[in-house]
């Protein structure tokens, strides 16, 4: 049963030890420039949240409404995101090193100049994701939908897109030399691959 809960009240316990906020509902609400690390949201309903310029390091998001939240500049280094929704979300400039995005939902999410640095993010839903200039390097997109997703500029040296959708991606500028792209699914008709597969660009 979720619980609601007003950020004044979470922030004053959390200020007193309390890190234990999971199946709680702080919809439309603000918790910017703060830091939370270690704080426990699983299963919590936290869309359309304010948490820009707010640490949550080593945080658990498991299972968390994150939806059409304001998460710019937002540190997630080291937190559990899986199966999190995290839809249509804005996280310019977000970092997410390390973080585990499971079968995270990140539809239409902003994720530009983002750093995902060895992000583990197997199965997770990235359609239509704007990570146009992200930090790439060493992340896990296995089985990953990036459909329409935006990567132009991207740094992606080192990361896993075995078996990863990449139906319609637009990877101008992008440098795929050290990728790998096993069983990889993409629609070859909007797409024109160099003969030396290093840089993709999405033809009009």
């Amino acid at each position: 049963m979720l619980v609601d809960i007003r950020s004044d009240s979470l922030i004053e316990q959390y200020a007193n030890g309390i890190r234990d906020f999971s199946s709680t509902i702080l919809t439309g609400d603000s918790l910017c420039e703060l830091l939370l690390n270690g704080i426990n949201f699983e299963q919590a309903n936290l869309a359309r949240v304010n948490m820009s310029l707010t640490q949550l390091r080593g945080s658990n998001f498991r299972g968390a409404n994150l939806s059409q939240g304001l998460l710019w500049r937002t540190d997630f280094t080291d937190a559990n995101l899986e199966v999190a929704n995290l839809s249509q979300s804005k996280l310019i400039r977000t970092t997410l090193k390390r973080a585990r995005l499971k079968k995270a939902l990140l539809a239409k999410a902003d994720l530009r100049v983002a750093d995902l640095q060895a992000a583990d993010c197997p199965g997770a839903n990235l359609a239509g994701a704007d990570l146009r200039y992200a930090d790439l390097t060493g992340i896990n997109l296995k089985g990953a939908n990036l459909s329409g997703a935006d990567l132009t500029g991207a740094t992606i040296t080192g990361a896993d897109l075995s078996s990863a959708i990449l139906t319609g991606t637009i990877l101008r500028q992008v440098d795929l030399s050290q990728v790998n792209l096993q069983d990889v699914d993409w629609n070859r008709r909007h797409i024109d691959v160099p003969a030396n597969n290093s840089v993709l660009a999405v033809t009009d």
